[in-house]
């Protein structure tokens, strides 16, 4: 009965170890980094006729995995336009999740799903909203830009220029 038991054990200790082995390989390598910047957009045509800052602050959470999908989730983050000349801002808090797959035509598949940028003004509403689920084709080197959309729902404007200088000016 005793070597019953012993063997059991064994067998119990060894496939703990055998799982644990293996859902340690098969994790994400996950980096987490503080932002707090800030930086100034200079008066243009194409954004706002007057210079204003920009402060970007939280965490980016990036976990990669062993098929180089890439997750990117943003945590107590914001984005504050400000203009100094009258004290006058305006926010957005961003989340994600910002998910990165390869494909296998050498382009990468991004999804965006929540919250990627919501700009409202009092009296105007929203002026700026990407938000919702969008799903795009890209190339690796410039994941921002799509080059075919697959899927878009929710609100999703293209920029938040002009539409947010009125909550500035």
């Amino acid at each position: 009965m005793r070597r019953k038991i012993r063997t059991l054990i064994s067998v119990s200790v060894l496939a703990l170890a055998i799982g644990v082995g293996a859902a340690t390989a098969a994790g994400p390598t996950v980096t987490e980094t503080q932002v707090d910047r800030m930086r100034v957009i200079h008066a243009s045509a194409a954004i706002c006729p007057f210079d204003f800052v920009v402060h970007t602050q939280g965490v980016v959470r990036e976990s990669v995995f062993s098929n180089d999908r890439d997750v990117t989730i943003l945590h107590d983050f914001t984005v504050t336009y400000a203009n100094p000349a009258n004290g006058r801002s305006v926010r957005t808090v961003l989340a994600g999740p910002f998910v990165v797959q390869p494909n296998a035509d050498g382009t990468i598949t991004v999804t965006i799903n929540g919250n990627d940028g919501l700009f409202t003004i009092p009296g105007e509403g929203i002026v700026f909203g990407d938000v919702g689920h969008l799903v795009y084709v890209a190339s690796p080197n410039d994941p921002f830009t799509p080059l075919q959309i697959v899927q878009s729902t929710g609100h999703q404007d293209p920029t938040p220029f002009p539409a947010v200088c009125s909550g500035l000016s």
